[in-house]
């Protein structure tokens, strides 16, 4: 799965990540996640498997605040 720079912005900001709280779920500095948001390095292979899966566990958690609280809107 590919992580480009956007990408990483946008699954952090969907879901109300600062840089520092998305590198620690990483294991990761807040600097490289700064790198990596502006295409100055980019995450290893490990690192993007590692997004894929919060990105899969950040929709599943989100799945279930919805049915719990009702649909939004």
């Amino acid at each position: 799965m590919d992580w480009p720079p956007e990408r990483i912005r946008e699954l952090r900001k969907k879901y109300s990540l600062t840089q520092k709280g998305l590198g620690q779920l990483l294991g990761v500095s807040k600097i490289s996640i700064y790198q990596w948001e502006r295409g100055f390095r980019n995450p290893s292979r490990t690192t993007q498997i590692l997004l894929s899966r919060i990105e899969e566990e950040m929709k599943i958690q989100n799945r279930k605040e919805v049915k719990k609280h009702g649909s939004k809107g």
